[in-house]
């Protein structure tokens, strides 16, 4: 693998196993821990158990967060191509869409952070202790089922974004100018 590429590489897991946990974590608490818990333990016991879970999750919530807006940061602004002769971009690959295609793309774009945002938020507020945001814990099932659906709606934005354009603005290398034995 050509160096240039393992930054990308790298970025790009970070970013998927960070939205895995951030959105793994609260539908296993939204629909096992939850439903679970209440059948075993009494308010004042499951009140116990949410604090000393939110205690320690809030933390890697905080870091999800932060790994995932630096890892999505880096592959929107900074363009990495394909080191060859005419090579595609595998960061930033909106920057040669058409006019547009790059309207589209911005627009999906657009919709995943805001849907990003409110599952940032949500995770902070469910595993905040602040005051302000205690209804939103009182709630849990129902916020923690918006966080999913946020969390589906971005899902579905980043498999579009994925596949635009659907006509590449750049050619392919001809076959003969490929190594032996590597398919167009």
């Amino acid at each position: 693998m050509p160096p240039e590429l393992i930054l990308p590489l790298i970025a790009r897991w970070i970013h998927i196993l960070s939205a895995i946990a951030a959105i793994g974590a609260p539908f296993f608490v939204r629909f096992v821990l939850i439903p679970s818990a209440a059948k075993v333990l009494n308010d004042e016991q499951h009140q116990q158990l949410r604090d000393a879970i939110n205690a320690r999750w809030k933390h890697i919530v905080y870091l999800l967060i932060t790994l995932f807006i630096l890892t999505g940061l880096y592959m929107f602004a900074v363009p990495v191509r394909v080191p060859r002769e005419g090579g595609v971009l595998v960061t930033a690959r909106w920057k040669d869409f058409s006019p547009t295609d790059q309207r589209i793309y911005q627009a999906i774009f657009g919709i995943k952070m805001i849907a990003a945002l409110g599952i940032f938020f949500l995770a902070s507020a469910l595993s905040g202790r602040t005051k302000a945001l205690e209804a939103i814990r009182k709630h849990r099932k129902i916020f923690l089922s918006m966080l999913l659906m946020l969390g589906i709606i971005a899902v579905l934005c980043a498999g579009i974004m994925r596949y635009l354009p659907q006509h590449p603005p750049y050619t392919p290398l001809p076959p003969t100018d490929l190594p032996a034995g590597v398919n167009p």
